[in-house]
């Protein structure tokens, strides 16, 4: 089978408020950045005051290694200086050295400076972070860094305990990584001209349905015969999967579950086989610039940082986001959220400094007094967004409005990362299959075997 892997580019990952439950998110995407050179920084337009309480740390004049495909520190493209960035600098007179790398090279950099003993201090949380990179020890534990006692932390407590390795804590999380939540968006001037119900007014509403989400599609298909209409395209079929409730792989805290054969998820793929053999798919990428510009389409479907440029595209009109449709019999909305973390990297001695940059970041998603700060930074970069929109798309991790869906078998192995996964969430709706039953059968075995291997 054909796997489908989509490498993303936008901005950097801007982490949000996370409360209590777990997220999850589809297949392995990047959010690389691409900026012009490093900016010589001289001062931020909109300020960040140093936090109140300070921990028990002396790192001024110390640098904080980063190996990551994008800089923490201000670029020509992203001039100010993010606010957990803002405080490391000015509470703890300490700063961010950053060591490039690409994203085809960066687990393969990361290992390397591992073994040639020059490590950085810290390394993004990817998807093969849990369980698969952490049982190969290139993570060191964070317990001797959080105090889950702290108000902060004690509100993510349980989230980190759904990440235990061996009785210990490896990821702390921190947010959620707001670039690459996926969304529907529409163009709310096309939507009324075509004479619908605003999809967005009906998820207010709580009617907001895949049945709605798919009456819609197959009439603004076929109100236009003489022309080429879809009503989707982008990537979307692993974030649609999710609304069912229910994901391929589970954990418990020892077991990871092979969850193939759920009622929920057939009937999400039921779904996505109708939208396909409607022919309903436009296929192919299509970049955020050019997905409203020839009404080829009714929805596009993509990670958030993709809004800017698609906002920016139709300066005339209103491109509106939108959450994926819940199932008909359902009361509840689910999402998938990438959970926002910095690992430890396994060598480093630079605890301090890993600590106080952890703290930095879960303060800003914590404390109330910095997420307006953390706002107007974001859409003074990215001016695309307005203060609609973008509060619109935090809703999405607000507990009382959504469930977090996490699927684990992202993290399980590589071959899972990189192939199983895709095909199993994005197969139907790629035509690789006749139907889910035909799917989830050629590759349950095949995703039990890789399961069996973290048995003891």
């Amino acid at each position: 089978m054909k796997s489908i892997r989509k490498a993303m580019a936008g901005t950097a990952a801007l982490c949000v408020l996370l409360a209590g439950c777990q997220s999850s998110q589809p297949e392995e995407t990047v959010n690389e950045v691409t900026t012009t050179a490093a900016t010589e920084w001289t001062g931020d337009s909109i300020e960040v005051e140093d936090m109140d309480d300070t921990l028990d740390v002396d790192i001024k004049g110390k640098e904080l290694v980063w190996l990551g495909i994008y800089d923490l520190n201000p670029t020509n493209d992203s001039p100010e200086r993010s606010p957990e960035l803002a405080l490391f600098e000015d509470t703890y007179g300490a700063k961010i050295k950053y060591m490039p790398t690409t994203s085809d090279k960066r687990f393969d950099d990361l290992a390397t400076n591992i073994l040639g003993g020059t490590s950085p201090d810290i390394f993004v949380y990817e998807w093969r972070t849990f369980p698969y990179d952490i049982s190969k020890g290139q993570y060191q534990p964070i317990d001797s860094l959080v105090d889950w006692e702290d108000p902060k932390w004690a509100a993510v407590k349980d989230t980190a305990d759904s990440f235990i390795w061996k009785g210990e804590h490896y990821i702390a999380p921190l947010g959620y990584a707001f670039n690459d939540t996926q969304v529907l968006m529409y163009n709310k001037t096309t939507v009324e001209e075509e004479g619908f119900e605003d999809p967005y007014q009906l998820y207010l509403d709580g009617k907001w349905t895949w049945s709605e989400f798919v009456d819609m599609m197959k009439t603004y298909v076929e109100n236009h015969p003489e022309e080429e209409r879809f009503g989707i395209g982008g990537w979307w079929s692993n974030a649609f999967v999710y609304t069912a409730g229910d994901t391929m792989i589970t954990y418990d805290g020892n077991t990871f579950t092979n969850n193939l054969r759920s009622d929920k998820i057939e009937k999400a793929q039921n779904v996505l086989q109708d939208i396909y053999r409607n022919n309903l798919i436009k296929r192919g990428w299509i970049g955020p610039e050019s997905a409203f510009l020839d009404n080829s389409i009714l929805f596009y479907g993509m990670g958030t940082w993709a809004y800017n440029g698609a906002s920016k595209s139709m300066p005339e009109d209103e491109i509106q986001i939108v959450p994926f449709p819940k199932a008909d019999d359902s009361d509840k909305n689910y999402v998938s959220n990438k959970i926002f973390s910095y690992m430890w990297v396994k060598g480093s001695e630079n605890g301090d400094c890993v600590k106080a940059w952890l703290d930095c970041n879960r303060t800003v998603n914590y404390d109330e007094k910095y997420t307006e700060a953390t706002k107007e930074k974001y859409l003074a970069n990215n001016d695309g967004w307005t203060s609609e929109m973008y509060d619109i798309a935090m809703d999405f991790y607000d507990k009382d409005k959504f469930i977090q869906a996490y699927d684990y078998g992202y993290g399980i192995s590589t071959l899972m990362s990189d192939d199983l996964m895709n095909i199993l969430y994005e197969g139907i709706a790629n035509e690789q299959f006749e139907d889910w039953v035909q799917a989830r059968e050629e590759y349950y075995g095949i995703v039990q075997e890789e399961l069996d291997a973290y048995k003891e």
